[in-house]
């Protein structure tokens, strides 16, 4: 008997929903000493499902229907309490955002020990020892420092080692993992899903593995379930499934998944447009009365960026790439070295002076909703550059419904506002925005790193027709290098705020020098499993 049995789940939202269904009609097993991925894209139903599990479904979401059988008990008809029994003793759950799902003003000891104690008669001094325990079997050191720390003062991967460490304190039989990597870097995702295979194999217990990416799933899943529209659409054993995909959905989302490699013809001889050298970039960071440690985010960075070149800033969080690319559309001041656009020194010119060129250096942000004015319809989001250098807000309103037939939006949804469209919808309007000053440079932070893979694929290729289109030298960071092979003609690979190594994709991607671009490329998820089943 399988330890996890769905039997035609359905799963219902408010009548003011956009769907009346989130699930409809799901059937899912997962064995005993088993791994189990849904793959889906948002909005698949795939969440939902591993929060009726857990008896967590969000206020005015139901299960209307079906069994969720754990162990032959019908999780769906125990009470609250009983359920709560269950709860982290039975089953437990890593979260997505590991920033969210802990609480912010209690330390990580205490948020651990808290769980422990809640099902078990043990004193808070043998909790807290099970609990250092823990974080030590995470691969965490300084034990007593990070129990007494708070969330903020962890990095991304140390929360979401954290969370590991809470959902297996009372040896769960059944772990559900909702998206636990997306929010990290490659290198850190690598050591999470190395860590979670481990301790199943360790443990001998069951998992229920959420996520989006195919690369994931052929690295972490003994059978794999492809949910879309609240249905499944195809499942069966992961060799199976990505060797010889019955659906065509499913063959779209492993199409969609990045290979790692190369594709793009060198770009024509030209010269550089952008020049950087010797940019350096400190923060000091203290109180008002303390001098305080100054950190060096960038250091000494120098490169060349052509017209229609696409050119891929690499590397982990604090690298140093966001705060270069800021630096060189002057969002930041540098403390030293220089930034020439077409000759022109713009690092060292004044507001006045850099403000007739700032139309030439435009930039799409990681995240296209907190880039965008919540409360402006796109129409006067896009149009407002324009306007400001003094453009006609007629002419520049016909402009903008031709700039957003370009990067594939429908001209009437001007008068929208940002929440009424997707993620990928959004940074379709940040790069409609960007485009519609008629740029030279477009830099792209991490553009694709908050979207589904599908889309995710729609947008890189609308980055790489618009560079063609409009001949534009682009700026591309990213911490994906499965991503830098796909659009960019050169890399640079930068780590602790210096260039560890530069040159053509082709050549970094076939011969890395650096044993840090080694790691980057090791790390890429999937990638020997994909290119032999595709």
């Amino acid at each position: 008997m399988p330890l996890v049995s769905i039997q035609n789940l359905t799963v219902a939202l408010p009548v003011d929903a956009d769907r009346p269904l989130a699930v409809e009609d799901v059937s899912l097993e997962v064995g005993r000493n088993e791994i189990v991925c849904i793959v889906g894209e948002s909005g698949s139903g795939k969440s939902l499902t591993a929060h009726a599990i857990m008896g967590l479904l969000p206020g005015r979401v139901a299960a209307t229907a079906g069994q969720i059988l754990f162990d032959g008990v019908d999780l769906l008809k125990l009470s609250p309490s009983a359920m709560r029994k269950r709860r982290g003793r039975d089953i437990a759950m890593i979260f997505q955002d590991p920033m969210a799902a802990l609480n912010p003003v209690v330390a990580i000891g205490k948020q651990v020990t808290e769980q422990i104690r809640a099902h078990r008669v043990i004193s808070e001094a043998a909790a807290l020892k099970q609990a250092a325990d823990l974080l030590g079997q995470m691969g965490l050191k300084n034990f007593d420092e990070l129990l007494k720390a708070y969330p903020h003062q962890l990095s991304g991967g140390q929360r979401q080692r954290v969370m590991i460490a809470m959902a297996l304190s009372l040896s769960p039989q059944l772990l559900i993992a909702d998206e636990p990597t997306t929010a990290l870097d490659v290198t850190t995702q690598a050591q999470i899903l190395k860590l979670i295979k481990k301790i199943q194999a360790e443990r001998e217990m069951s998992v229920l593995f959420i996520t989006h990416d195919f690369g994931v799933v052929a690295d972490m899943a003994d059978k794999v379930a492809v949910m879309r529209h609240g249905r499944v659409l195809e499942s069966g054993a992961v060799g199976e499934v990505l060797g010889n995909p019955s659906h065509s959905y499913t063959r779209a989302l492993i199409a969609a998944v990045p290979r790692g490699e190369s594709q793009l013809p060198p770009p024509p001889e030209a010269r550089p447009l952008v020049e950087v050298v010797g940019l350096t970039k400190r923060f000091r960071r203290g109180g008002l009365f303390s001098r305080g440690q100054v950190n060096t985010a960038v250091d000494n960075v120098s490169l060349t960026l052509s017209r229609g070149e696409t050119l891929g800033i690499v590397g982990e969080s604090g690298s140093g790439k966001s705060t270069l690319a800021r630096c060189v559309i002057r969002l930041l001041d540098p403390d030293a070295g220089t930034v020439l656009l077409d000759g022109a020194d713009i690092a060292h010119m004044t507001p006045g002076e850099l403000r007739p060129l700032r139309r030439r250096i435009q930039m799409v942000f990681q995240d296209p909703f907190s880039s965008l004015n919540p409360r402006q319809t796109v129409g006067d989001i896009i149009t407002a550059g324009p306007r400001i250098y003094g453009e006609e807000p007629k002419a520049a309103r016909a402009r903008a419904a031709d700039i957003l037939r370009l990067v594939g939006l429908n001209p009437e949804t001007m008068n929208r506002l940002p929440h009424e469209f997707s993620g990928g919808q959004r940074q379709r309007i940040g790069l409609a925005r960007a485009l519609m000053l008629k740029p030279d440079v477009l830099i792209a932070d991490e553009p694709v790193s908050a979207l589904d893979v599908t889309v995710q694929a729609q947008v890189l290729q609308l980055l790489d027709d618009v560079r063609r289109q409009m001949n534009l030298a682009m700026l591309f960071i990213t911490h994906d290098m499965r991503v830098a092979a796909q659009v960019c003609h050169r890399v640079m690979v930068m780590r602790h705020g210096k260039v560890v190594e530069s040159g053509p994709t082709r050549d970094i991607f076939a011969a890395p020098s650096s044993e840090y671009t080694k790691a980057l490329l090791v790390a890429i998820p999937g990638r020997n499993e994909m290119r032999q089943n595709i």
